[in-house]
């Protein structure tokens, strides 16, 4: 099975098993987001994948009777998203990104069967630093949450 949809289109894309080739993340880690698909024309934007699923561990606890998909993980799939940005762009790169520091909004709760859209933009990068702003959607395109700042590091 292959794991990018690599071709001459305008878009690249990238299932978890792809990401896993990508990303340093493993394991349960990677169940945060399901893919991404990255424009060729505009290499500072990427957009990540999530469908919510009833059985999601993260659904767990939160809440009995109207489980809701937590704000922790809404902030690591945009996360993962956004390291999927910096490592694709930064070929052969041996650092693992870390999230520095972000500022998140929460607009609207996510339940089960909802689809996620995170749309991730890279806006500077200084050094080791990188410096995105993001917005999650869901299938109704009603925004879920804001990120004004993420700040990842190499």
């Amino acid at each position: 099975m292959s794991t990018t949809c690599e071709t001459t289109a305008a878009f690249t894309c990238f299932n978890r098993e792809g990401l896993a080739t990508l990303l340093p993340h493993q394991g349960s880690a990677l169940r945060k987001i399901d893919g991404v698909f990255l424009n060729k024309a505009n290499p500072t934007f990427i957009t990540g994948m999530k469908k919510i699923e009833p059985g999601d561990p993260d659904l767990d606890g939160h809440f009995p009777g109207a489980p809701t998909y937590p704000g922790y993980a809404q902030d690591e799939f945009t996360c993962l998203t956004a390291a999927a940005l910096v490592l694709y762009l930064n070929d052969g790169l041996e650092r693992n990104p870390h999230v520095v520091q972000k500022v998140c909004r929460y607009k609207r709760a996510v339940s089960p069967g909802d689809t996620l859209r995170a749309e991730v933009v890279l806006k500077s990068r200084r050094s080791r630093f990188f410096h995105f702003s993001a917005e999650i959607r869901n299938q109704h395109e009603e925004i879920v949450a804001e990120y004004e700042k993420i700040v990842g590091v190499l």
